[in-house]
């Protein structure tokens, strides 16, 4: 045991729920998942307000208590369209002007100019080639993620993409969709690194379908989702949803190739959502379970279930490992 060590918690703030992930690393390198948590947020748990922003806090602080461990440090993630990375060739420069090289180019992002002041960061992807990740995230949003972790005891030393850790969750895989209550997030990886488009229609808008069909609140429409699936109900909904998937890849299939399609999130877990985006698409779509969730601490048929709710958490638990 005394070759094993803690490393920074994976942390998935969610616009429903919250994930903590805890685990260890070796000598060798290799990371053992131990325990992952997850936590349902209120309505509203991510309005403006302090008060809401407090709750959050609380439920995050209530998810690590579960855990207990001593581990405070924690990686998080943001992604689009509040966040955005990049791959960019850069010549011999000084770390200064490198950073201004890439708020310049950031501000020619569209919907990134100057006035929404983000933060940037740069990182090296091929030192030997000149190969730099841009990565850019806008403040606002930044600084309410950190203020709850913070709130909630946690100590953040790294901020971490979305497509990114997912990849490393579920790297196998060239495009990634990851199916949430209030977005859907397509990300497709090529040489020049990792392409990111939202759409709108997510969990929430089969959860719609579903309430309308059948004349139940929104509530009940969501439980009986997750019991039955689109059984009767909501398979408007759901092949819109899946729609505006198969437009988001198609729109990036002249700049990367896509030959297999992970499919993740809890919008994801309807029965025959993966095989409907591959029939959408012509290209194989699964919802693999992350390679890190493949050990001792939970039964099989628990992993398998969960899967899709805990891939973000644990591709930023990974991130220790990221060159």
């Amino acid at each position: 045991m005394a070759d094993w060590k803690s490393v920074p918690l994976g942390v998935d703030l969610g616009a429903t729920r919250v994930r903590l992930a805890y685990g260890r690393i070796d000598r060798t390198g290799t990371i053992r998942v131990d325990a992952v948590v997850s936590r349902d947020l209120p309505d509203g748990g991510w309005a403006k307000s302090d008060a809401d922003l407090k709750l959050v806090a609380a439920v995050a602080e209530d998810a690590w208590s579960e855990l207990r461990v001593r581990e405070r440090r924690c990686i998080l993630a943001v992604g689009p369209p509040a966040a955005a990375v990049r791959y960019v060739a850069l010549p011999p420069m000084s770390w200064a002007e490198r950073l201004r090289a890439a708020r310049f180019d950031v501000a020619r992002w569209p919907g990134w100019d100057t006035a929404i002041d983000p933060i940037v960061r740069v990182h090296s992807v091929e030192h030997r080639n000149g190969i730099y990740a841009i990565g850019a995230v806008r403040r606002e949003v930044l600084d309410r993620r950190l203020a709850v972790l913070r709130a909630a005891g946690l100590r953040p030393v790294a901020v971490d993409h979305e497509s990114l850790a997912l990849h490393r969750a579920l790297g196998a895989s060239t495009a990634i969709v990851d199916v949430s209550a209030e977005r859907t997030s397509v990300h497709v990886y090529g040489e020049a690194g990792p392409l990111c488009a939202v759409s709108a229609l997510a969990g929430a808008e089969i959860t719609r379908g579903i309430a309308q069909e059948l004349a139940i609140d929104l509530e009940s429409a969501e439980r009986r989702k997750r019991i039955l699936g689109c059984a009767g109900a909501g398979a408007g909904a759901r092949d819109a949803v899946v729609a505006s998937i198969a437009s988001l890849l198609e729109r990036f299939r002249a700049r990367a190739v896509i030959d297999r399609i992970a499919v993740t999130g809890n919008g994801a877990r309807l029965p025959n959502f993966a095989e409907s985006l591959r029939d959408a698409t012509g290209v194989a779509a699964e919802m693999p379970v992350p390679k890190l969730l493949e050990g001792e601490a939970y039964p099989s048929d628990v992993i398998r279930t969960a899967a899709p709710d805990w891939s973000l958490a644990v591709g930023l638990l990974a991130w220790s490992t990221a060159s």
